[in-house]
């Protein structure tokens, strides 16, 4: 009876487990698991935004066609994003390259998603390839989501 009390105490350590957590006070404080696909997306082509719904809430983000995939493949951000000498805010159509970036919960930064033919290509899909994709792709969920506060 000795050992069987002394294995049970010896397994309880081993049976909690947590997650620590620090935040300030009067914040609120969100999840986002890469790991997770998407369960829906949406988007609006002409206002060049998009949607993806999630378990644990909704992401909402941008979308702008470029000149140049300044050297990343699907998921790799950049910081001040410059296309043309311009900061790209979204919306532009200037290229063939497509980027996505979250705009809500939190702000990330500007993430490469997909080169298509021609920017009159890009600028009918872009949107629409960014919500698909984070919905679908862990790596775009990654630099979207790794990104945010870089």
């Amino acid at each position: 009876m000795k050992k069987l009390i002394i294995i049970i105490a010896l397994m309880i350590p081993m049976l909690a487990q947590s997650a620590t957590m620090c935040s300030k006070n009067d914040t609120i404080t969100i999840m986002l698991d890469p790991s997770i696909a998407g369960t829906n997306y949406s988007y609006n082509t002409a206002q060049s935004t998009w949607v993806t719904w999630f378990p644990y809430g909704t992401i909402r983000g941008i979308s702008a066609c470029l000149s140049s995939a300044h050297g990343k493949s699907m998921g790799g951000y950049v910081a001040d994003l410059h296309d043309n000498n311009e900061l790209v805010v979204g919306s532009e159509t200037n290229g063939a390259h497509c980027w996505c970036k979250m705009t809500h919960p939190a702000a990330s930064l500007w993430v490469f998603r997909y080169t298509f033919s021609s920017p009159a290509a890009c600028a009918g899909a872009c949107a629409g390839y960014c919500g698909n994709r984070v919905r679908d792709y862990s790596d775009m969920r990654s630099g979207l989501f790794g990104s945010v506060g870089q």
